[in-house]
């Protein structure tokens, strides 16, 4: 195996721990049902869009009390993927 994922290191792992300062809670009232597939953090707001094998997307707001569910979107399938865009001039007005 080392000639498909290469050599094996000898050094010793990096600490992973990371900085759960910032980490905040979602209310189990708003937390998918069944498998997260995706999710993405917007680059301009505090939102937070989660994927889920239950067919939905769900949106969080992210404050400094924690996250709290805005909206969720109810698709036909399992939903994969999500992605925000940055260009919110050819989004429709509403």
């Amino acid at each position: 195996m080392a000639g498909l994922f290469g050599a094996a290191s000898s050094a010793a792992p990096s600490s992973t721990t990371g900085d759960i300062s910032k980490d905040v809670e979602i209310p189990s009232s708003d937390v998918p049902t069944d498998s997260i597939s995706d999710l993405q953090f917007s680059p301009t707001n505090d939102f937070l869009a989660v994927a889920s094998w239950d067919h939905k997307v769900y949106i969080y707001e992210i404050t400094g009390n924690g996250a709290r569910g805005k909206w969720f979107f109810e698709c036909a399938n399992a939903v994969f993927g999500v992605a925000w865009s940055t260009v919110s001039a050819l989004l429709p007005s509403g």
